[in-house]
């Protein structure tokens, strides 16, 4: 079933009175994300659904409706998708194992147990991260079900391989977030230790490296990563250049959190203790809430956030409800009327030229789904980006100027 209304939000700023499209779907699930390749949002739905639970759910962006399901594994929960769109990894609660799903042939993959301790008992995924520009290896943060601390370890995959070296149990990071190809944060979200870890990998698996204690603290708090910012599910926002410390604050801001890649906007699926859900995007330089919507239809606490695409989100909440909302205010051209800086060939198949006429500071590299590929210091003259290791789709070239301004355009790998 499928509801659709139109709101305003207001604000404090030029965006204020922003239009908002808001779709709601009728349906269960636990986690939610998102393949610009496909422009998608899949979703892991449990048994409570019904006939179509333990499945991945593909939602279509068109209809804003369940096009189909996929069967996954019982209690399918956290979800993670490859950077190229590749493969999504499902974690469960009814079985002690990740499983793969294959985007592109639309089936269930490998399937692989994560260990077990004979005191314990078996591990399951409490959160997974897919490697950087690597589809097949993954980091899996382990817990065990029924104990006191539940944290087995981070683990690293190699397709359904674990390999060698594992971080400690009992006092480590609940919670992962791949900062490069070879190196992660964690936090520890069970423990009035509250740890932000930083931890590398190499051939022979993962090893701790520092921890910060209580500079990020709340039990169950979760946090994004973006261009060495952390920002976390309780609103408090760190600085994780060097060693990590308090950046701010986003007032009113609690609950799952994404990073809004085409606008420069931290987004929250905020519940406060009322009965509904609010969509809320801040500024991350001033920290300062720029759009406030409250979406009666879903109550209760929402359980996950995203981005879907350009002035695209979406969540899901605790009452059954996926919530998709458009930003009406933003449109294709909102990427291409920049004169600042020109891209060819465009559409290609292996090297797009980046050609300004100003000074420039970096020039980033971003897919649909928010996630940073490639990060570059930017000169006066051409520059280059090599698209051929990439799936086909649909990308976005940042550059930002000295002074601040930025502009983004789109790119089509053919």
């Amino acid at each position: 079933m499928k509801n659709f209304t139109l709101l305003l939000a207001l604000c404090s700023t030029l965006h204020c009175f922003a239009q908002f499209e808001v779709n709601i779907i009728d349906l269960n699930t636990n986690d939610l994300v998102y393949d610009a390749v496909t422009d998608k949002i899949y979703a892991s739905i449990p048994s409570s659904n019904g006939t179509n639970g333990n499945s991945i759910g593909i939602i279509n962006l068109d209809t804003y409706e369940l096009e189909s399901t996929v069967f996954i594994g019982s209690e399918p929960s956290v979800l993670a998708i490859s950077d190229n769109g590749q493969y999504i990894y499902s974690g469960f609660e009814g079985s002690a194992t990740v499983r793969r799903f294959d985007v592109t042939n639309l089936t269930a993959d490998i399937q692989f147990p994560l260990g077990s301790d004979s005191s314990t008992g078996s591990f399951f995924a409490e959160d997974i991260e897919v490697m950087p520009n690597n589809p097949t290896t993954i980091a899996i943060s382990r817990k065990n079900i029924g104990f006191t601390p539940r944290h087995e370890g981070v683990a690293i995959y190699d397709n359904n391989i674990m390999r060698t070296n594992t971080t400690q149990d009992h006092t480590g990071s609940n919670k992962i977030e791949f900062t490069g190809v070879n190196s992660l944060l964690g936090y520890n979200n069970e423990t009035t230790e509250f740890g932000i870890r930083t931890l590398s990998v190499n051939a022979s698996g993962i090893s701790e490296n520092t921890v910060t204690n209580n500079i990020l603290s709340g039990f169950g708090v979760d946090f994004i990563y973006n261009n060495n910012r952390v920002y976390a599910t309780n609103g408090q926002i760190l600085d994780v250049t060097t060693t990590p410390f308090s950046a701010g604050q986003f007032t009113g801001a609690s609950g799952p959190v994404a990073y809004d890649e085409f606008l420069d906007k931290v987004c929250y699926a905020t519940f406060n203790g009322s009965s509904a859900i609010r969509f809320q995007r801040y500024n991350p330089n001033n920290f300062l809430i720029e759009d406030d919507l409250v979406v009666n239809e879903a109550t209760g606490e929402s359980k996950s956030m995203i981005t879907c695409g350009n002035g695209c989100y979406a969540f899901n909440s605790e009452n059954n409800k996926v919530v998709i909302i458009r930003d009406t205010n933003l449109s294709v051209t909102d990427f291409t009327v920049d004169n600042t800086f020109k891209l060819y060939p465009n559409p290609t198949s292996n090297v797009v030229t980046i050609d300004v006429n100003n000074d420039i500071e970096t020039i980033q590299l971003i897919d649909i789904n928010g996630k940073l590929i490639k990060h570059m210091s930017g000169n006066h003259n051409n520059n280059t980006i090599d698209l051929t290791h990439l799936r086909s789709g649909l990308y976005l070239v940042k550059v930002v100027f000295h002074g601040g301004h930025t502009a983004t355009k789109r790119i089509t790998k053919s």
